[in-house]
């Protein structure tokens, strides 16, 4: 899983930490980023690019036909403690493929 420096990994299917992240940032992205609350909030591919951490470019389905694009970020902490935060989220994702667009801020 350990991609080139600064590369984009390719598409892998969801794993236990993707669901993790994605269920720790969901009332971040109903609250700040889409205004709606989501029933279905479920990890279904993810693609990660090691920088000074981890990006993580996650496909999550939020119900019907309906998918985001959410962009996370997780630095290691001291102690081991890893810090997750959400940078961006892309609505309208249903057909489109997990392909990151522009650099994360």
């Amino acid at each position: 899983m350990a991609g080139m420096f600064g590369a984009w990994t390719e598409v892998m299917p969801a794993s236990e930490e993707t669901q993790n992240i994605c269920d720790m940032l969901k009332s971040q992205v109903e609250a700040k980023w889409t205004k709606q609350r989501y029933e279905i909030f479920k990890s279904i591919e993810y693609r990660i690019q090691p920088v000074a951490g981890r990006n993580f470019l996650i496909k999550v389905h939020v119900g019907g036909s309906e998918y985001l694009h959410i962009y996370a970020f997780q630095s290691p902490l001291q102690g081991g403690e890893i810090k997750t935060l959400l940078k961006r989220v892309e609505t309208h994702k249903e057909g489109d493929p997990l392909e990151p667009i522009r650099p994360l801020d």
